[in-house]
């Protein structure tokens, strides 16, 4: 579903990815360890190209990513992308949050967006917070609102960056089992994480980043249980899960 080829990023001098090789198969959950400033999100914003690349090659779902914004624009309609921060209108319902997308983008019927969106959101465990606004819900209703819409747009694969990074620790549970729900039914997702735990429950394969480079992939059996790089074996020994 996702092949990256010898990928670059810099930002001016500074090189934050340094030739990334790395494959996503369909209905894969892959997760993205890996200390703050590794190139995790950078790596993940490249895919969907909110990040321009400096060389390299993307490709999703067995097509060459060029950089036409067409063809780019095609990409982020396949490639969904759930951030940090919750990045809901916030003059518009949960509902029309979620209808948004397929309505502007899509060119779907109200009537045809709509009966979605009351899906998702029931998916989800929102439909009773269907006509609520964003600051009327929690931290983590946003962010399942969010999850919404983003399948709203019927995307091949689901790029998540640290989705539950900004909630309290009391409302990230919520958020991980919608995403768990996602895994069982076959989702393709990459997943930027600091949650171990679900890393190790969830995932097909992990990823850890160190410096711009993959230094460690296996499955989590292989990362969590017998890491082999040194620096992996201290970024897991300063964590509790």
């Amino acid at each position: 579903m996702i092949e990256i080829k010898n990928l670059h990023k810099y930002f001016g001098k500074l090189q934050v990815l340094k030739g990334i090789d790395m494959k996503v198969e369909e209905g894969q959950v892959v997760c993205m360890i890996g200390s703050s400033g590794s190139g995790k999100s950078t790596l993940l914003r490249c895919i969907n190209y909110l990040e321009r690349k400096n060389k390299g090659e993307i490709w999703i779902d067995g097509k060459l990513v060029k950089e036409k914004e067409k063809n780019i624009n095609e990409i982020r309609q396949q490639v969904g992308m759930v951030f940090q921060r919750f990045n809901l209108f916030p003059h518009r319902t949960a509902l029309e949050n979620v209808m948004e997308g397929p309505i502007t983008v899509k060119k779907e019927e109200v009537s045809h967006a709509k009966e979605k969106a009351l899906a998702l959101l029931d998916k989800v465990g929102l439909s009773d917070k269907a006509h609520q606004y964003p600051a009327m819900l929690s931290g983590g209703q946003q962010q399942r609102v969010a999850i919404a819409r983003t399948l709203a747009m019927e995307p091949k694969v689901v790029l998540f960056d640290e989705p539950t990074s900004a909630l309290d620790p009391e409302l990230v549970g919520e958020v991980l089992s919608v995403m768990k729900d996602l895994a069982k039914e076959g989702m393709t997702m990459v997943i930027v994480t600091h949650e171990m735990r679900f890393a190790k429950d969830v995932a097909d394969q992990v990823i850890f980043l160190n410096e711009g480079v993959i230094a460690e992939e296996g499955t989590p059996k292989e990362i969590f249980e017998n890491p082999k790089h040194e620096r992996l074996k201290a970024f897991l020994g300063q964590i509790q899960f």
